[in-house]
C-alpha cells in the first residue's frame, strides 16, 4: 500500500482506494502527529480487509464499525 499526504482538499481525514492500492491522508484535518498515525492505521486496516477479501462480506458501515472496535479494543477489554 502506498500512502500519500495532502495538506488540504477534503473534509475526510483519510481515504483508501482499493483500485490503486493507496491511501490519502489529509494533514490539515489532524491535530497531532499521533492523530495522523491513527488515521494511517485506520486506512491500513481497510487495505488488509480488502486484500483478504473481507469487504465482500460486509458493507461500508459494518467495515467502519469493525475498524473502530479494533482501534479501541484495548480499552474495551479493560
Amino acid at each position: 500500500m502506498r500512502v500519500d499526504f495532502r495538506t488540504h482538499g477534503c473534509d475526510e481525514r483519510g481515504m483508501f482506494f482499493s483500485e490503486t492500492d493507496r491511501c490519502l491522508i489529509y494533514l490539515s484535518n489532524h491535530e497531532t502527529v499521533e492523530d495522523i498515525y491513527c488515521t494511517i492505521t485506520h486506512e491500513l486496516i481497510h487495505h488488509c480487509l480488502d486484500k483478504h477479501e473481507m469487504v465482500d462480506e460486509i458493507d461500508e458501515d459494518q467495515e467502519e464499525k469493525l475498524i473502530y472496535q479494533m482501534a479501541w479494543a484495548t480499552e474495551s477489554l479493560i
